[in-house]
């Protein structure tokens, strides 16, 4: 299978492993001011908000929270090297419950949020593949396809494996995947399929980004750009294109379901 995947060791990256990657060379909290800490608390809370449907506080209720995590985050030891995309994505994944339930937002649950992002396996396992990466720790010869195909297909029964447990999937990464199914002419969804996924996709991100939503002006500015090329561009767009392949993933994933059928007999056989 000819896709475009980055190697490390024997292990192929994926994008939400990518995404660490990157998120570990942004500035260590110990290093910024704190009024850069504060801009980037504010905009992950106000996206965890919306995310999750609740009203973002009063504007004090607002910065007082804003003002405990940065304390709490600069303070502790345990915090002051860690990089500040860290803290964006431990509050993101938080917001899509992927660290268990919770009861509201409020101090407890985002500290409980970013300890549980840095005690996770995933940040471990981002923290190895850096580390492979600085020191290039690359084998002298590259995998081959079939190697980097099976490498793939382990990681796809994981994401199934988190489908059937109601566990999210983060869209980057079933978009990645659908792609490379999509290409290995595994998903065969039709012109019809297709064209409803886009226009699911569209409906997504028009009420994600629809300027109502925004709670400064100079936010409204932004999704109003933001906003009106979506209109112009329409399913066409790249945002939509790559939302509709995440939710085409998960459509192929209950197929599957519906039909019993295993990611081994699915990426073997027609279907």
């Amino acid at each position: 299978m000819n896709n475009a995947v980055m190697i490390v060791g024997e292990h192929v990256v994926v994008p939400s492993e990518m995404e660490l990657i990157e998120a570990f060379k942004s500035p260590k909290i110990n290093a910024l001011p704190p009024y850069e800490i504060g801009n980037k608390l504010k905009d992950a809370l106000s996206k965890a908000y919306y995310h999750l449907g609740y009203k973002v506080p009063e504007t004090e209720e607002f910065i007082k929270l804003q003002i405990y995590l940065a304390d709490f985050l600069t303070t502790e030891k345990a915090y002051q090297n860690v990089c500040i995309d860290e803290i964006v994505i431990a509050i993101r994944r938080g917001s899509d419950r992927q660290y268990g339930e919770f009861f509201g937002i409020n101090p407890a649950t985002i500290t409980g949020w970013i300890k549980a992002y840095m005690d996770s396996e995933s940040r471990r396992d981002g923290k190895i593949i850096q580390a492979k990466i600085n020191t290039k720790d690359m084998p002298k010869t590259v995998p081959t396809p079939q190697e980097q195909w099976d490498e793939f297909v382990k990681r796809l029964k994981v994401l199934y494996s988190n489908f059937l447990n109601g566990i999210n999937i983060q869209p980057i990464e079933a978009a990645f995947a659908f792609k490379v199914l999509h290409r290995s002419k595994i998903i065969k969804f039709d012109e019809v399929r297709r064209m409803s996924l886009k226009s699911h996709a569209l409906t997504q991100i028009q009420t994600e980004i629809d300027p109502k939503n925004a709670f400064t002006m100079a936010e409204k500015r932004k999704m109003n750009i933001a906003y009106e090329a979506l209109i112009v561009k329409g399913t066409e767009d790249d945002k939509v294109i790559s939302r509709a392949m995440a939710l085409g993933l998960i459509e192929w994933f209950s197929d599957l379901k519906a039909f019993g059928t295993s990611i081994d007999e699915a990426v073997n056989d027609d279907f």
